[in-house]
């Protein structure tokens, strides 16, 4: 009866402890620390990278926005996830926006630079008292950027040391075989586009120009119904896999980012920087999101995140362990989606996570800058 007995209670706490572990929402109670990452909002086709010599809208000035840069659409969309992250941590982050709650950090882009300023409008609404224009319903938040080849922990793929590895990756024997197995596809594609398509990296900007042409509502050329949108989109999410293809390039294109979750968190939780940090925001791309996904281990279904698409690494402390829990928000349901750390589980107790991370973590010289 005893043994009956034990079995019972421990049955009975496995299941509270799996539900407070697993729960989709984050409990005020537990979580000590956010680090959010979400990729910029809708964006016209940019005319240095994304476009083909054949391109019968190559000319196109995309006004008023411009080449590259956030749509009127786009903007909706990053407020939107604003106010979506705003329900999400309201109770955690307190009513008003306060210096040191948090720090918040784009790429060198105006795109993202914009995204991140139209979060934070939806994140710190402000309160009456806020307002210096009845008129103007926001308030001016800070947020920090460094210039692109300066930026380690958010554009480590721009690294000297790791464009000269993409490059002998992408000719390598074994890049080259996967790439022959599409041949026809390329040299049809090739044909129509006039771009001599060698590579998945050429795939993946035409994936970005045919995409966003179409969003702004232009008609696609005929020739592209055999190959849009399905073909391009998986072979352009092929080069995911080649810019992650080696330890060191995992290191370069993910490690800065972790590196720096990992110290702010221990720095959260020893207050030894910043005790009242709550989150801490980051303004990126698409490949910040697949890439940090495939170092983690959770890119399951290989797709190219939506718009506004995000990813936090929530910090809880439940029953006396310090842990992480990663929730993937890719606007296709309801809820944010958690996801399960091989190894881990879907609450990852930090000493693991830092050891699972920590090949991951590049040396000081790596990046070559």
């Amino acid at each position: 009866m005893v043994l009956k007995a034990c079995a019972v209670l421990f049955l009975i706490l496995g299941v509270q402890w799996t539900l407070e572990w697993e729960t989709l929402e984050p409990s005020d109670d537990t979580l000590v620390l956010t680090h959010v990452l979400f990729r910029h909002g809708n964006r016209t086709a940019d005319k240095d990278h994304e476009l083909y010599p054949k391109d019968p809208y190559l000319h196109e000035p995309y006004y008023p926005y411009g080449s590259g840069q956030l749509t009127k659409v786009g903007k909706h969309k990053e407020f939107s996830v604003g106010r979506s992250l705003r329900e999400r941590y309201h109770n955690f982050l307190g009513e008003f926006y306060y210096p040191e709650v948090i720090e918040a950090y784009s790429t060198d882009y105006n795109r993202t630079k914009m995204s991140l300023q139209l979060v934070l409008a939806g994140l710190f609404p402000p309160r009456e008292e806020d307002l210096f224009e009845n008129s103007i319903l926001w308030q001016p938040v800070p947020f920090n950027y460094l210039p692109k080849y300066q930026d380690k922990v958010l554009l480590g793929v721009l690294c000297p040391n790791y464009l000269e590895m993409y490059e002998d990756i992408s000719n390598s024997q074994e890049i080259l075989e996967r790439f022959a197995q599409h041949s026809a596809t390329f040299d049809y594609i090739s044909e129509h586009t006039g771009l001599k398509v060698s590579r998945f990296f050429h795939l993946y900007n035409l994936y970005f120009g045919l995409s966003t042409e179409e969003e702004w509502g232009f008609t696609l050329p005929e020739w592209t119904r055999p190959v849009w949108p399905h073909t391009i989109t998986n072979l352009a999410i092929q080069d995911y896999f080649v810019s992650m293809h080696t330890h060191e390039m995992r290191q370069m294109a993910t490690g800065y980012y972790l590196e720096k979750v990992i110290e702010d968190t221990k720095n959260k939780i020893l207050s030894s920087k910043s005790p009242g940090r709550k989150m801490h925001l980051y303004s990126a791309h698409e490949n910040n999101i697949a890439e940090l996904l495939i170092s983690l281990g959770v890119f399951e279904h290989p797709h190219v995140p939506n718009y506004g698409a995000w990813v936090s690494l929530e910090v809880h402390f439940i029953n006396n362990i310090y842990g992480i829990k990663v929730f993937y928000e890719n606007h296709e349901g309801e809820e944010p989606q958690l996801l399960s750390i091989p190894d881990c589980g879907s609450f990852c107790p930090l000493d693991r996570f830092i050891a699972i991370t920590e090949p991951l973590i590049p040396s000081p010289n790596l990046c070559g800058i």
